[in-house]
């Protein structure tokens, strides 16, 4: 419920402020348990998030903010640094970049016995952080390569090959490389912190959007990049039951009690994990109806069992009956106590 009230008050503070254009002004927006400050007037990305053939679904494209803002909040500290969309990199100058003419300047590769055009880097994405007098202190550029590479199947239909990441390493660094020396072009980039993120994307048809897989920082006209692991999981998952134990028991627990209320009861979570570390929880819980005496007791057992799991974990829980939200349920870090919002079955 914090977030809506967030949320709504930037739109308020927007609304308003069409007669004072330049000057800078501060919107606190969450994001997990920190807090960014937006400078405002809002400017929205000139940019317009450019993508190469469309080729993001929908999950990565909501993701991929968030998971760059995460990142940055290691280098640009929330306490002092205001956040805005790019401002520096126009929609002429992306298309451009990510043609076949230059960063997707690619030789044709095999991948089990299928010959592929290769188009690896799907989208570059900026994101600016000021100072608190609205100067710039430093930029974010995420890459964002596809290791899915499509290709027309004998039914004419398409299919799907996987790039090995050993394959794409080299390709990462070359463009990371390439894209920092661009940017250094810009006289008001030459000098300012640029962090960069690869952000690689999942299959087309999974529903987990991908991750951070590399980040590096910057002060000159090159980047050395790191490993990081920034990426969505199944709570029952393999991969959960292997790194997390503790979460995928107490994830299992929960769905047996939520299937004693009713056995048509269907549970999605997910685990947003940072260097194999949990750090939030998002669920779905739904049915096709719930009445409102089902509904209370629901909101009740997801609350009592919340604290089975790890208590410096932010868990939010949507409710839905007849495919709309029927409660919110939220639990904050470091709290026991759960919030619930019953807005009706």
């Amino acid at each position: 419920m914090k977030k809506l009230l967030l949320i709504g008050f930037v739109v308020l503070l927007l609304t308003g402020c069409k007669d004072n254009d330049n000057v800078v002004r501060k919107v606190e927006v969450e994001f997990g348990s920190d807090y960014y400050q937006v400078a405002a007037p809002y400017k929205p990305s000139i940019s317009g998030n450019y993508v190469v053939h469309n080729v993001l679904n929908n999950y990565d494209v909501n993701d991929i903010e968030n998971a760059f803002m995460m990142l940055s909040t290691n280098h640009f500290k929330t306490i002092n640094s205001l956040y805005q969309e790019g401002q520096y990199l126009k929609r002429g100058e992306l298309k451009e970049l990510l043609s076949r003419d230059n960063l997707n300047k690619e030789k044709e590769i095999t991948v089990n016995g299928v010959k592929i055009n290769p188009t690896y880097l799907s989208s570059i994405y900026e994101q600016n952080y000021l100072t608190n007098n609205g100067n710039l202190k430093g930029l974010t550029i995420g890459l964002i390569f596809n290791p899915y590479q499509a290709y027309l199947t004998k039914y004419d239909s398409y299919d799907y090959e996987e790039v090995d990441l050993d394959t794409l390493e080299p390709i990462i660094i070359a463009k990371a490389n390439e894209i920092v020396k661009y940017i250094r072009t810009k006289p008001a980039l030459q000098k300012i912190k640029i962090v960069v993120g690869i952000y690689l994307q999942n299959h087309p048809n999974t529903m987990l959007p991908g991750g951070i897989r590399y980040f590096g920082v910057t002060n000159k006209d090159s980047v050395e990049l790191n490993k990081v692991n920034y990426q969505h999981q199944y709570l029952n998952s393999d991969y959960v039951l292997k790194h997390d134990i503790n979460i995928y028991n107490a994830f299992t627990n929960l769905e047996k009690q939520l299937k004693k209320v009713k056995d048509t009861i269907n549970i999605s979570a997910r685990g947003l994990y940072y260097n194999n570390k949990i750090q939030n929880i998002e669920m779905t819980v739904y049915s096709g109806t719930f009445n409102n005496g089902e509904l209370l007791y629901l909101s009740e057992i997801i609350s009592e069992e919340m604290v089975n799991f790890d208590n410096q974990l932010n868990i939010r829980v949507i409710v839905k009956s007849n495919e709309k939200v029927a409660a919110f349920i939220n639990k904050e870090s470091n709290n026991l106590k759960s919030n619930v919002y019953i807005l009706g079955g």
